[in-house]
């Protein structure tokens, strides 16, 4: 078998696999809709490749025009996966305009102009659909992923872009490079199918890359969140303690913490069930996060406590937040609870503003606050003793 056929049975055999891996993956509910259009997107190039490999035996039209749209259609479907996956609007006029065009002006070029202009128009239009893709990922993907990882998911659909865009502008220059027949040894058709191979391996890993970015994402965030309220957990919020800490250190920055506990919050699981009792939950996380700032962390540690992070702020400013806290607790009226039962917490708040204070000594403060609150008749804010001689 010619070199040629070889590497087009390998595309193929690899756009098979592909094409099964991704049906697989939108079976087990992975990335579901955009895997399904990468399923499709690899059969659709399959049947391309098909019609390329028995070109010699094949009209023209069949040859090269209607696999040169197939592929077409199928890496447009990748693109419409990948606008998908983002949660962008789908292009869709614009990619039926585009193939519709395409598709005319190969028509043309096949009957009349010569091969070099056939190979520039499918290549500008595969570049431009790849060209697209990665401004989708970059652009639209790094407020999810981050600005690093978004532009790394990007390249390899950017490398690809640029393979096509030289290749448009190689093919009037060299026409020589583009070969009559698939089934003629030389130079450049073996070029040509090894540049479908590496750009078909190029296009698997960042597809592969998008749907690991994300699960990756999602396995940090349910390790580090509390599954019923949302918020941070108590590891979460342990490693933001030590951070601030460390900036404390090297800046001075003092920063408070507050522990808040809902009042005989056993009374309401024991007169309206558990479920009642995790709505309380949830409303009073929202809470939370609503009267916090953007740069402030709130988390659950642990049954009805909670813990907000206050960076920047003394005892004062941290003062201001609990009371303002547990004055909108106190107006909340959760539905569970049917009007029946009002809600109050009791507050702790320690200033972290001496370098070198252990955070566990700070909690030790913390806590102590806490108790006071609670023995002190609850609904109330109580203020930490400062740290112990140094």
């Amino acid at each position: 078998m010619r070199t040629t056929l070889v590497v087009i049975t390998v595309v193929l055999l690899q756009q098979g696999l592909v094409a099964a891996l991704w049906a697989a993956m939108a079976w087990l509910r992975l990335s579901r809709g955009p895997a399904l259009h990468w399923a499709l997107a690899a059969a659709a190039v399959c049947a391309g490749l098909v019609l390329v490999g028995q070109r010699d035996s094949l009209p023209e039209w069949a040859g090269f025009w209607l696999a040169s749209g197939l592929v077409l259609a199928g890496l447009m479907a990748v693109r419409r996966g990948v606008a998908l996956f983002a949660r962008r609007p789908l292009a869709d006029a614009e990619q039926a305009a585009i193939w519709g065009l395409t598709m005319a002006a190969l028509g043309a070029a096949l009957a009349a102009g010569p091969r070099w202009l056939f190979v520039s128009i499918i290549s500008a239009a595969l570049c431009h659909v790849f060209a697209a893709t990665a401004w989708t990922v970059r652009r639209h993907l790094a407020g999810e992923f981050g600005v690093r990882a978004a532009t790394g998911c990007a390249v390899p659909f950017a490398l690809i872009a640029a393979v096509f865009a030289l290749r448009t502008v190689f093919a009037p220059v060299l026409p020589q490079s583009i070969g009559s027949s698939v089934h003629t040894e030389g130079a450049a058709n073996v070029a040509s199918t090894l540049v479908f191979l590496v750009a078909g391996l190029l296009l698997q890993f960042g597809l592969l890359a998008l749907v690991m970015a994300r699960l990756l994402l999602r396995l940090r965030h349910q390790s580090e969140h509390d599954e019923l309220t949302g918020l941070l957990n108590r590891r979460a919020i342990g490693q933001r303690l030590r951070e601030e800490a460390e900036r404390l250190t090297r800046y001075g920055q003092a920063y408070s913490v507050l522990s808040i506990d809902l009042d005989h919050f056993k009374t309401i699981n024991d007169r309206f069930g558990h479920p009642a009792g995790d709505a309380v939950l949830r409303d009073v996380g929202r809470l939370l996060r609503q009267v916090g700032r953007s740069v402030d962390h709130v988390a659950r540690v642990g049954g009805e406590e909670f813990w907000m992070l206050i960076p920047s702020t003394g005892a004062e400013g941290a003062l201001q937040v609990a009371e303002r806290l547990r004055r909108a607790v106190d107006e909340l009226r959760p539905s569970a609870l049917r009007g029946e039962l009002p809600l109050a917490v009791s507050i702790g708040v320690a200033v972290a503003d001496r370098a070198g204070e252990p955070v566990e000594a700070l909690m030790q403060r913390l806590d102590a606050a806490l108790y006071r609150a609670k023995a002190g008749g609850r609904n109330r804010v109580e203020l930490a003793a400062g740290p112990g001689p140094a």
